[in-house]
């Protein structure tokens, strides 16, 4: 028993001394890929979230009711459009080629890629879709640039009878 005691009472402090840096050194890589991948789907989440409010609120902006400050219609506001989907979107750089704007009607299969539209009929609708690439900036896994997109219908309102 005391030889037991003995040894393990003598324990030498020089022979663990670099135990720890070696753990740390081992743990170090797995704790940094770890952040590193917080990091790049927080900035993913953040991205798509940009993308899928600037549809949502430009389609609104120019399905809703009233005219601009020079007169145009919402729906006529093309400029003012692109403006909204990129004043909801400030950590997402949008270009004006990323913002689609396209006017249908389902019910009479009328449909144009132009905006303004020629003409604009009861029940019309907006397509606003803002497409955008999201690329990784953490090289820890080499992973393609991600194709984003969000597309929002909504039916333009032209008039409101109250009665």
């Amino acid at each position: 028993m005391t030889g037991l005691k003995r040894r393990i009472g003598n324990r030498n402090p020089k022979a663990h001394k670099g135990q720890g840096l070696v753990e740390f050194a081992l743990i170090l890589p797995v704790f940094l890929m770890l952040i590193m991948g917080i990091v790049e789907f927080g900035r993913l989440m953040i991205t798509y979230s940009g993308v899928a409010s600037a549809s949502r609120e430009a389609a609104r902006y120019g399905a809703s009711v009233g005219t601009t400050a020079s007169g145009a219609e919402h729906f006529r506001d093309c400029a003012g459009i692109r403006d909204e989907a990129r004043r909801v979107a400030p950590l997402t750089p949008l270009e004006d080629s990323d913002i689609v704007i396209e006017y249908d009607n389902p019910a009479t299969g009328f449909h144009t890629a132009t905006c303004p539209p020629v003409q604009l009929a009861l029940g019309d609708r907006i397509i606003v879709t803002v497409t955008f690439t999201f690329e990784p900036i953490v090289p820890l896994v080499n992973l393609p640039p991600l194709p984003l997109r969000s597309t929002t219908a909504r039916t333009v309102l032209r008039d409101i009878y109250v009665k």
